[in-house]
Protein backbone atom coordinates (compact mmCIF):
# COMPACT_ATOMS: atom_id res chain seq x y z
CA UNK A 1 0.00 0.00 0.00
CA UNK A 2 1.32 3.56 -0.72
CA UNK A 3 0.07 6.71 0.23
CA UNK A 4 -3.33 4.73 1.40
CA UNK A 5 -3.95 3.35 -2.17
CA UNK A 6 -3.83 -0.60 -2.46
CA UNK A 7 -1.40 -1.86 -5.36
CA UNK A 8 -3.35 -4.69 -7.03
CA UNK A 9 -0.72 -6.45 -9.08
CA UNK A 10 -1.88 -8.02 -12.78
CA UNK A 11 -3.74 -11.74 -12.36
CA UNK A 12 -5.13 -13.36 -15.07
CA UNK A 13 -8.90 -13.57 -14.56
CA UNK A 14 -12.11 -13.59 -16.47
CA UNK A 15 -13.23 -9.47 -16.52
CA UNK A 16 -15.81 -9.93 -19.56
CA UNK A 17 -19.73 -10.87 -18.32
CA UNK A 18 -20.74 -14.42 -19.02
CA UNK A 19 -23.28 -13.15 -20.84
CA UNK A 20 -21.81 -10.77 -22.94
CA UNK A 21 -19.37 -13.59 -24.23
CA UNK A 22 -22.63 -15.60 -24.82
CA UNK A 23 -24.31 -13.08 -27.04
CA UNK A 24 -21.08 -12.04 -28.25
CA UNK A 25 -20.51 -15.71 -29.70
CA UNK A 26 -24.31 -16.13 -31.13
CA UNK A 27 -23.17 -13.36 -33.97
CA UNK A 28 -20.27 -15.15 -34.94
CA UNK A 29 -22.13 -18.24 -35.06
CA UNK A 30 -24.91 -16.50 -37.01
CA UNK A 31 -22.15 -15.47 -39.84
CA UNK A 32 -22.87 -17.71 -43.41
CA UNK A 33 -26.34 -18.09 -42.37
CA UNK A 34 -29.03 -15.43 -43.62
CA UNK A 35 -32.17 -14.76 -44.00
CA UNK A 36 -32.99 -17.52 -46.54
CA UNK A 37 -32.83 -19.61 -43.54
CA UNK A 38 -35.33 -19.17 -41.88
CA UNK A 39 -37.91 -21.53 -43.52
CA UNK A 40 -39.54 -24.90 -42.09
CA UNK A 41 -36.30 -27.49 -41.62
CA UNK A 42 -36.63 -30.76 -42.88
CA UNK A 43 -33.12 -32.48 -42.10
CA UNK A 44 -30.79 -31.99 -39.36
CA UNK A 45 -28.51 -29.37 -41.17
CA UNK A 46 -31.60 -26.98 -41.83
CA UNK A 47 -32.01 -26.99 -38.04
CA UNK A 48 -28.68 -26.17 -37.39
CA UNK A 49 -28.77 -23.51 -40.20
CA UNK A 50 -32.08 -22.42 -38.79
CA UNK A 51 -31.24 -21.97 -35.10
CA UNK A 52 -27.70 -19.93 -36.14
CA UNK A 53 -30.15 -17.24 -38.47
CA UNK A 54 -32.82 -16.64 -35.97
CA UNK A 55 -30.17 -16.13 -32.87
CA UNK A 56 -29.93 -11.99 -34.01
CA UNK A 57 -33.58 -11.69 -32.91
CA UNK A 58 -32.30 -13.00 -29.44
CA UNK A 59 -28.90 -11.27 -29.29
CA UNK A 60 -30.66 -7.90 -29.95
CA UNK A 61 -33.36 -8.08 -27.27
CA UNK A 62 -31.18 -9.23 -24.74
CA UNK A 63 -28.17 -7.51 -25.45
CA UNK A 64 -30.17 -4.12 -25.52
CA UNK A 65 -32.04 -5.02 -22.09
CA UNK A 66 -28.33 -5.46 -20.63
CA UNK A 67 -27.47 -1.94 -21.22
CA UNK A 68 -30.96 -0.33 -20.24
CA UNK A 69 -30.65 -2.11 -17.18
CA UNK A 70 -26.93 -0.38 -16.71
CA UNK A 71 -28.37 2.71 -17.87
CA UNK A 72 -24.71 4.60 -18.18
CA UNK A 73 -21.83 2.86 -20.18
CA UNK A 74 -18.18 3.85 -19.76
CA UNK A 75 -17.79 4.72 -23.19
CA UNK A 76 -16.93 7.61 -25.15
CA UNK A 77 -19.46 10.55 -26.01
CA UNK A 78 -20.11 10.96 -29.46
CA UNK A 79 -18.07 7.40 -29.89
CA UNK A 80 -17.93 5.56 -33.44
CA UNK A 81 -19.98 2.63 -32.24
CA UNK A 82 -22.54 5.32 -31.19
CA UNK A 83 -22.47 7.01 -34.39
CA UNK A 84 -22.87 3.27 -36.25
CA UNK A 85 -25.67 2.54 -34.28
CA UNK A 86 -27.22 6.41 -35.89
CA UNK A 87 -26.28 5.04 -39.02
CA UNK A 88 -27.86 1.08 -38.45
CA UNK A 89 -31.09 2.77 -36.88
CA UNK A 90 -31.77 5.23 -39.67
CA UNK A 91 -30.91 2.22 -42.04
CA UNK A 92 -33.59 -0.12 -40.02
CA UNK A 93 -35.60 3.02 -40.76
CA UNK A 94 -35.00 2.84 -44.15
CA UNK A 95 -36.28 -0.81 -44.67
CA UNK A 96 -39.61 -0.19 -45.23
CA UNK A 97 -38.55 1.63 -48.76
CA UNK A 98 -36.55 -1.69 -49.38
CA UNK A 99 -37.79 -4.00 -52.52
CA UNK A 100 -37.36 -6.54 -50.39
CA UNK A 101 -38.32 -5.22 -46.91
CA UNK A 102 -38.26 -8.55 -44.80
CA UNK A 103 -34.60 -8.97 -46.11
CA UNK A 104 -33.44 -5.54 -45.11
CA UNK A 105 -34.72 -5.65 -41.56
CA UNK A 106 -33.45 -8.75 -40.75
CA UNK A 107 -30.16 -7.02 -41.76
CA UNK A 108 -30.87 -4.57 -39.42
CA UNK A 109 -31.51 -6.56 -37.01
CA UNK A 110 -27.95 -8.04 -36.58
CA UNK A 111 -25.78 -4.58 -37.86
CA UNK A 112 -27.64 -3.31 -34.29
CA UNK A 113 -27.20 -5.97 -32.60
CA UNK A 114 -23.46 -6.56 -33.28
CA UNK A 115 -23.29 -3.04 -31.72
CA UNK A 116 -25.62 -3.82 -28.86
CA UNK A 117 -24.07 -6.82 -27.88
CA UNK A 118 -20.39 -5.61 -28.44
CA UNK A 119 -21.50 -2.81 -25.48
CA UNK A 120 -22.59 -4.92 -22.88
CA UNK A 121 -18.84 -5.49 -22.32
CA UNK A 122 -18.76 -1.81 -20.82
CA UNK A 123 -21.49 -2.62 -18.67
CA UNK A 124 -19.35 -3.91 -15.87
CA UNK A 125 -17.32 -1.80 -13.59
CA UNK A 126 -13.93 -3.15 -15.59
CA UNK A 127 -14.48 -1.84 -18.85
CA UNK A 128 -11.17 -1.84 -20.00
CA UNK A 129 -10.47 -5.47 -19.10
CA UNK A 130 -13.82 -6.47 -20.55
CA UNK A 131 -13.55 -4.72 -23.56
CA UNK A 132 -9.40 -6.12 -23.90
CA UNK A 133 -10.81 -9.46 -23.50
CA UNK A 134 -13.71 -9.46 -26.43
CA UNK A 135 -10.65 -8.17 -28.68
CA UNK A 136 -8.70 -10.81 -27.82
CA UNK A 137 -11.47 -13.30 -27.92
CA UNK A 138 -11.89 -12.05 -31.49
CA UNK A 139 -8.17 -12.50 -32.50
CA UNK A 140 -8.89 -15.95 -30.89
CA UNK A 141 -11.69 -16.75 -33.06
CA UNK A 142 -10.20 -15.01 -36.19
CA UNK A 143 -6.78 -17.46 -35.62
CA UNK A 144 -9.33 -20.36 -35.71
CA UNK A 145 -11.69 -19.96 -38.58
CA UNK A 146 -8.06 -19.20 -40.24
CA UNK A 147 -6.66 -22.68 -39.67
CA UNK A 148 -10.21 -24.03 -40.75
CA UNK A 149 -9.58 -22.56 -43.70
CA UNK A 150 -6.60 -23.20 -44.28
CA UNK A 151 -7.08 -26.97 -43.72
CA UNK A 152 -10.15 -27.09 -45.68
CA UNK A 153 -8.51 -25.38 -48.32
CA UNK A 154 -5.30 -26.84 -48.30
CA UNK A 155 -5.27 -27.92 -52.08
CA UNK A 156 -5.42 -24.66 -53.36
CA UNK A 157 -3.73 -22.41 -50.97
CA UNK A 158 -0.77 -25.12 -51.46
CA UNK A 159 -1.34 -26.98 -54.60
CA UNK A 160 -1.00 -24.98 -57.80
CA UNK A 161 -0.08 -21.68 -57.72
CA UNK A 162 -2.45 -20.76 -60.59
CA UNK A 163 -5.23 -21.84 -58.73
CA UNK A 164 -5.01 -19.70 -55.63
CA UNK A 165 -8.14 -17.64 -56.50
CA UNK A 166 -10.29 -21.15 -56.90
CA UNK A 167 -10.80 -21.45 -53.26
CA UNK A 168 -14.35 -20.72 -53.77
CA UNK A 169 -15.35 -23.71 -54.82
CA UNK A 170 -12.56 -25.99 -52.74
CA UNK A 171 -14.76 -23.88 -49.55
CA UNK A 172 -17.99 -24.87 -50.74
CA UNK A 173 -18.85 -21.18 -51.79
CA UNK A 174 -18.55 -20.00 -48.36
CA UNK A 175 -16.32 -17.32 -48.91
CA UNK A 176 -13.98 -15.72 -51.99
CA UNK A 177 -10.38 -15.26 -51.99
CA UNK A 178 -10.63 -11.61 -50.84
CA UNK A 179 -12.87 -13.33 -47.86
CA UNK A 180 -10.22 -15.65 -47.03
CA UNK A 181 -7.30 -13.07 -47.55
CA UNK A 182 -9.06 -10.68 -44.78
CA UNK A 183 -9.34 -13.43 -41.71
CA UNK A 184 -5.45 -14.40 -43.03
CA UNK A 185 -4.12 -10.97 -42.92
CA UNK A 186 -5.99 -9.96 -39.90
CA UNK A 187 -4.75 -13.22 -38.00
CA UNK A 188 -1.28 -12.19 -39.58
CA UNK A 189 -0.96 -9.30 -38.61
CA UNK A 190 -1.71 -9.67 -34.28
CA UNK A 191 0.48 -12.82 -34.73
CA UNK A 192 3.32 -10.77 -35.70
CA UNK A 193 2.90 -7.87 -33.32
CA UNK A 194 2.32 -10.35 -30.48
CA UNK A 195 5.61 -11.98 -31.22
CA UNK A 196 7.20 -8.43 -31.00
CA UNK A 197 5.73 -8.58 -27.44
CA UNK A 198 6.73 -12.17 -26.30
CA UNK A 199 9.11 -12.95 -23.57
CA UNK A 200 9.23 -16.74 -23.87
CA UNK A 201 11.15 -18.14 -27.12
CA UNK A 202 8.52 -20.88 -27.31
CA UNK A 203 5.62 -18.33 -27.76
CA UNK A 204 7.95 -16.41 -30.03
CA UNK A 205 8.53 -19.11 -32.49
CA UNK A 206 5.16 -19.63 -32.69
CA UNK A 207 4.04 -16.14 -33.59
CA UNK A 208 6.58 -15.96 -36.40
CA UNK A 209 5.48 -19.16 -37.47
CA UNK A 210 1.89 -18.33 -37.45
CA UNK A 211 2.37 -15.34 -38.94
CA UNK A 212 4.44 -16.19 -41.87
CA UNK A 213 1.77 -19.13 -42.59
CA UNK A 214 -0.38 -16.51 -42.59
CA UNK A 215 0.68 -14.01 -44.95
CA UNK A 216 1.77 -17.16 -47.47
CA UNK A 217 -2.25 -17.71 -47.47
CA UNK A 218 -2.73 -13.88 -47.86
CA UNK A 219 -0.15 -13.76 -51.19
CA UNK A 220 -1.50 -16.84 -52.52
CA UNK A 221 -5.30 -15.48 -52.62
CA UNK A 222 -3.83 -12.53 -55.10
CA UNK A 223 -7.06 -10.51 -53.12
CA UNK A 224 -4.89 -6.85 -53.73
CA UNK A 225 -6.91 -5.44 -51.15
CA UNK A 226 -6.00 -7.33 -48.57
CA UNK A 227 -2.44 -7.32 -49.98
CA UNK A 228 -2.08 -3.72 -49.68
CA UNK A 229 -3.86 -3.18 -46.68
CA UNK A 230 -1.11 -5.33 -44.64
CA UNK A 231 1.32 -3.64 -46.08
CA UNK A 232 -0.19 -0.38 -45.10
CA UNK A 233 -0.97 -1.79 -41.52
CA UNK A 234 2.67 -3.34 -40.78
CA UNK A 235 4.26 -0.19 -42.05
CA UNK A 236 1.45 2.18 -39.88
CA UNK A 237 2.63 -0.70 -36.98
CA UNK A 238 6.69 -0.13 -37.64
CA UNK A 239 6.25 3.69 -37.85
CA UNK A 240 3.56 3.82 -34.62
CA UNK A 241 5.67 2.01 -32.24
CA UNK A 242 8.54 3.16 -30.65
CA UNK A 243 9.44 -0.64 -30.12
CA UNK A 244 9.02 -1.82 -33.56
CA UNK A 245 10.90 1.24 -34.89
CA UNK A 246 14.19 -0.01 -34.43
CA UNK A 247 13.37 -3.21 -36.84
CA UNK A 248 12.74 -0.09 -39.87
CA UNK A 249 16.39 -0.32 -41.01
CA UNK A 250 16.80 -4.37 -40.51
CA UNK A 251 14.00 -4.51 -42.59
CA UNK A 252 15.17 -1.83 -45.13
CA UNK A 253 18.50 -4.15 -45.77
CA UNK A 254 16.58 -7.56 -45.86
CA UNK A 255 14.39 -6.16 -48.58
CA UNK A 256 17.47 -4.94 -50.59
CA UNK A 257 18.89 -8.38 -49.95
CA UNK A 258 16.20 -9.83 -51.49
CA UNK A 259 15.66 -7.67 -54.20
CA UNK A 260 19.50 -8.18 -54.98
CA UNK A 261 19.27 -11.81 -54.93
CA UNK A 262 15.74 -11.96 -56.89
CA UNK A 263 17.40 -9.66 -59.68
CA UNK A 264 17.35 -6.50 -61.17
CA UNK A 265 14.56 -3.65 -60.35
CA UNK A 266 13.08 -4.47 -63.51
CA UNK A 267 12.56 -8.38 -63.08
CA UNK A 268 11.27 -7.86 -60.00
CA UNK A 269 8.95 -5.14 -61.21
CA UNK A 270 7.71 -7.28 -63.66
CA UNK A 271 6.97 -9.93 -61.18
CA UNK A 272 5.13 -7.60 -59.05
CA UNK A 273 2.83 -6.35 -62.17
CA UNK A 274 2.50 -9.84 -63.17
CA UNK A 275 1.26 -10.88 -59.85
CA UNK A 276 -1.02 -8.11 -59.26
CA UNK A 277 -2.72 -8.11 -62.55
CA UNK A 278 -3.93 -11.69 -61.46
CA UNK A 279 -3.76 -13.00 -65.78
CA UNK A 280 -6.58 -10.12 -66.19
CA UNK A 281 -6.61 -7.94 -69.31
CA UNK A 282 -5.85 -4.25 -69.37
CA UNK A 283 -9.74 -3.50 -69.34
CA UNK A 284 -10.38 -5.63 -66.01
CA UNK A 285 -7.15 -4.55 -64.48
CA UNK A 286 -8.31 -0.82 -65.08
CA UNK A 287 -12.02 -1.49 -63.95
CA UNK A 288 -10.74 -3.44 -60.48
CA UNK A 289 -12.00 -6.60 -61.69
CA UNK A 290 -15.74 -4.92 -62.85
CA UNK A 291 -15.61 -2.92 -59.34
CA UNK A 292 -16.08 0.79 -61.91
CA UNK A 293 -19.17 -0.57 -63.44
CA UNK A 294 -20.80 -1.80 -59.94
CA UNK A 295 -19.75 1.80 -58.76
CA UNK A 296 -21.75 3.41 -61.36
CA UNK A 297 -25.36 1.01 -60.99
CA UNK A 298 -24.87 2.08 -57.05
CA UNK A 299 -24.46 5.59 -57.54
CA UNK A 300 -27.20 5.63 -59.64
CA UNK A 301 -29.54 3.40 -57.23
CA UNK A 302 -27.88 6.02 -54.68
CA UNK A 303 -29.23 8.65 -56.41
CA UNK A 304 -32.76 6.69 -56.97
CA UNK A 305 -33.28 7.30 -53.34
CA UNK A 306 -30.48 10.02 -51.82
CA UNK A 307 -32.00 10.91 -48.28
CA UNK A 308 -32.59 7.49 -46.72
CA UNK A 309 -30.93 4.91 -48.54
CA UNK A 310 -33.32 1.03 -49.16
CA UNK A 311 -32.38 -0.19 -46.10
CA UNK A 312 -29.37 -2.57 -45.51
CA UNK A 313 -28.25 -5.35 -48.57
CA UNK A 314 -29.39 -2.59 -50.72
CA UNK A 315 -26.76 -3.30 -52.97
CA UNK A 316 -27.92 -6.73 -53.35
CA UNK A 317 -31.66 -6.12 -53.55
CA UNK A 318 -31.47 -3.10 -55.98
CA UNK A 319 -28.81 -3.69 -58.47
CA UNK A 320 -27.88 -7.42 -57.54
CA UNK A 321 -24.43 -7.23 -56.78
CA UNK A 322 -21.46 -6.62 -54.03
CA UNK A 323 -21.43 -2.61 -53.81
CA UNK A 324 -17.43 -3.49 -53.45
CA UNK A 325 -17.10 -0.13 -51.52
CA UNK A 326 -18.28 0.63 -47.57
CA UNK A 327 -19.02 4.28 -48.53
CA UNK A 328 -21.25 3.58 -51.82
CA UNK A 329 -23.14 0.90 -49.22
CA UNK A 330 -23.68 3.18 -46.77
CA UNK A 331 -25.16 5.59 -49.43
CA UNK A 332 -27.01 3.00 -50.73
CA UNK A 333 -28.26 1.47 -47.03
CA UNK A 334 -29.46 4.92 -45.10
CA UNK A 335 -28.80 7.59 -47.73
CA UNK A 336 -27.17 10.91 -46.82
CA UNK A 337 -28.45 11.51 -43.52
CA UNK A 338 -27.01 7.98 -42.63
CA UNK A 339 -23.89 8.44 -44.63
CA UNK A 340 -22.50 11.09 -42.62
CA UNK A 341 -22.29 8.99 -39.17
CA UNK A 342 -20.92 6.44 -41.09
CA UNK A 343 -18.16 8.13 -42.36
CA UNK A 344 -17.83 10.28 -38.84
CA UNK A 345 -17.24 6.59 -37.64
CA UNK A 346 -14.41 6.15 -39.41
CA UNK A 347 -12.96 10.14 -38.86
CA UNK A 348 -13.61 9.57 -34.75
CA UNK A 349 -11.91 6.10 -34.50
CA UNK A 350 -9.02 7.52 -35.95
CA UNK A 351 -9.17 10.80 -33.84
CA UNK A 352 -9.66 8.78 -30.95
CA UNK A 353 -6.50 6.57 -31.96
CA UNK A 354 -4.36 9.84 -32.09
CA UNK A 355 -5.55 10.35 -28.93
CA UNK A 356 -4.79 7.60 -27.07
CA UNK A 357 -1.71 7.24 -28.59
CA UNK A 358 -0.93 10.67 -27.53
CA UNK A 359 -1.19 9.90 -24.03
CA UNK A 360 -0.14 6.11 -24.35
CA UNK A 361 2.41 6.38 -21.01
CA UNK A 362 -0.73 6.31 -19.03
CA UNK A 363 -1.89 2.89 -20.29
CA UNK A 364 -0.25 -0.05 -18.65
CA UNK A 365 1.79 -2.09 -21.07
CA UNK A 366 -1.06 -5.18 -22.06
CA UNK A 367 -3.01 -1.79 -22.95
CA UNK A 368 -0.33 -0.17 -25.01
CA UNK A 369 0.33 -3.85 -26.85
CA UNK A 370 -3.76 -4.35 -27.61
CA UNK A 371 -3.78 -0.45 -28.66
CA UNK A 372 -1.13 -1.23 -31.27
CA UNK A 373 -2.99 -4.68 -32.57
CA UNK A 374 -6.60 -2.97 -32.78
CA UNK A 375 -4.71 0.31 -34.49
CA UNK A 376 -2.74 -2.38 -37.23
CA UNK A 377 -5.63 -4.09 -37.56
CA UNK A 378 -7.99 -0.95 -38.17
CA UNK A 379 -5.46 0.51 -40.44
CA UNK A 380 -6.19 -2.91 -42.26
CA UNK A 381 -9.62 -2.66 -42.48
CA UNK A 382 -9.24 0.91 -43.64
CA UNK A 383 -7.57 0.45 -46.48
CA UNK A 384 -10.33 -2.39 -47.28
CA UNK A 385 -12.82 -0.36 -47.20
CA UNK A 386 -12.32 1.07 -50.63
CA UNK A 387 -12.41 -1.80 -52.09
CA UNK A 388 -14.85 -4.59 -49.91
CA UNK A 389 -17.48 -3.16 -47.75
CA UNK A 390 -16.92 -2.78 -44.31
CA UNK A 391 -18.68 -2.37 -41.05
CA UNK A 392 -21.54 -0.57 -43.41
CA UNK A 393 -23.39 -4.37 -43.16
CA UNK A 394 -23.06 -7.04 -41.13
CA UNK A 395 -20.15 -9.07 -41.63
CA UNK A 396 -16.80 -10.52 -40.00
CA UNK A 397 -15.71 -7.02 -40.95
CA UNK A 398 -18.20 -5.03 -38.37
CA UNK A 399 -17.86 -7.94 -35.57
CA UNK A 400 -14.00 -7.27 -35.37
CA UNK A 401 -14.57 -3.54 -36.12
CA UNK A 402 -16.97 -3.09 -33.05
CA UNK A 403 -15.19 -4.94 -30.67
CA UNK A 404 -12.06 -2.79 -31.76
CA UNK A 405 -13.73 0.32 -31.13
CA UNK A 406 -15.83 -0.45 -28.06
CA UNK A 407 -11.99 -1.13 -26.47
CA UNK A 408 -10.41 2.26 -27.82
CA UNK A 409 -13.68 3.89 -26.12
CA UNK A 410 -13.40 2.10 -22.94
CA UNK A 411 -9.51 2.61 -22.70
CA UNK A 412 -9.76 6.66 -23.48
CA UNK A 413 -12.70 6.95 -21.07
CA UNK A 414 -10.51 5.15 -18.42
CA UNK A 415 -7.44 8.16 -18.80
CA UNK A 416 -10.03 11.07 -18.27
CA UNK A 417 -11.41 11.14 -21.64
CA UNK A 418 -15.56 12.28 -21.70
CA UNK A 419 -15.11 13.88 -25.31
CA UNK A 420 -13.05 14.40 -27.96
CA UNK A 421 -13.10 17.87 -27.47
CA UNK A 422 -11.28 17.70 -24.09
CA UNK A 423 -9.46 15.87 -21.24
CA UNK A 424 -10.93 15.68 -17.91
CA UNK A 425 -9.29 14.48 -14.74
CA UNK A 426 -11.11 11.02 -13.84
CA UNK A 427 -12.82 11.30 -10.03
CA UNK A 428 -11.27 8.71 -7.69
CA UNK A 429 -13.33 6.04 -7.14
CA UNK A 430 -15.18 5.91 -3.45
CA UNK A 431 -13.17 2.34 -1.84
CA UNK A 432 -9.63 2.35 -2.51
CA UNK A 433 -9.85 -1.73 -2.49
CA UNK A 434 -10.91 -1.15 -6.01
CA UNK A 435 -8.53 0.96 -7.47
CA UNK A 436 -5.61 -0.34 -9.31
CA UNK A 437 -2.95 2.40 -8.60
CA UNK A 438 -0.68 3.44 -10.87
CA UNK A 439 2.70 5.10 -10.12
CA UNK A 440 2.35 7.81 -12.55
CA UNK A 441 -0.13 9.81 -10.44
CA UNK A 442 3.04 10.44 -8.58
CA UNK A 443 4.25 12.74 -11.69
CA UNK A 444 0.63 14.38 -11.93
CA UNK A 445 -0.24 12.12 -13.98
CA UNK A 446 -3.81 10.04 -14.63
CA UNK A 447 -4.77 6.61 -14.61
CA UNK A 448 -7.94 4.85 -13.90
CA UNK A 449 -8.27 1.26 -13.39
CA UNK A 450 -11.04 -0.54 -11.65
CA UNK A 451 -10.60 -3.89 -10.66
Amino acid sequence: MIYGIQIHRSTWRIYAPASALLLWGCLWLNLTTGFWNIQEPHSLDEWQLFSRAVLPFAVLPLASLVVIRRRKLGLLRLSPTELLMIYGLLAAFASVFSPEPGWSFYWSVTFLGTIAAAWTFATVRTPVSSARQMLQVTWVVMFAVTIIIAYMARGTIYGDPSAGREVLTELNELSRSSGVARWAAVSGLVCLLKACHARRPALLAFFIAASGAAFFIVYRMQSRGAVFGSAAALLFALLTSSRLRRYVAPCIVCFAVIFTILGSVTDLSSGVSEYLHRGQSEEQFRSMTGRTHTYEDGMAAFWDAPLLGRGQWADRIVIGQHAHNSYLQALMNAGILGGIPYVGSWVVGWLLFLRLQKRQGLLQPEDRAALLEASTVMMFFTIRSVPETTTASFSVDLLVMAALYVYLEALAVSIGVRSLRRWARPPLPASSSTYRYCPRWLAGRTHDRYV
